[in-house]
């Protein structure tokens, strides 16, 4: 008796174990991607850090963009870094001579500087991916516009 009882307690051990590795996923969903689009006509360039700028110190202070014609100021810098994407503030345009140097002038006619304030330092010694994002939309997946790696 004592035999047939250990049996059946093994035997519903080991079919929990087996259920258990099944995975059950039927809570799962995937979510769709939703690429950001920038306005019809617009083009973007990273100015500040400069694109591929290596030895960025780890306080840059602000990442600034070159559009034309000028993002509407739904749109945001995000940084991503590691497994992390940090959402900077929105861009707003300022003058060209208030962009610190060195930067990198875009490559299409009459750009608008635009500058997103960033909340703090960043990692030493990694490099930091720079994206856009509409915070008008639904998008997940953002526009990279540059890298640069801080020192």
């Amino acid at each position: 008796m004592k035999t047939s009882s250990a049996l059946l307690c093994g035997a519903m051990v080991a079919a929990c174990a087996l259920a258990a590795c099944g995975g059950g996923g039927t809570n799962q969903t995937s979510v769709p991607v939703i690429q950001c689009v920038l306005p019809t006509g617009t083009q973007v360039a990273l100015a500040y850090p400069m694109p591929g700028a290596t030895g960025v110190p780890d306080s840059p202070g602000q990442v600034v963009i070159g559009a034309s014609p000028a993002l509407p100021t739904n749109w945001q810098v995000v940084l991503a870094y590691g497994n992390l994407l940090v959402f900077e503030s929105v861009v707003n345009p300022i003058a060209q001579g208030s962009v610190p140097t060195p930067y990198a002038t875009p490559g299409f006619a009459n750009p608008t500087y635009e500058s997103s304030g960033l909340s703090g330092p960043l990692p030493a010694a990694t490099t930091v991916a720079v994206l856009l994002n509409n915070e008008s939309s639904t998008c997940n997946s953002y526009l990279q516009i540059g890298t640069f790696t801080t020192q």
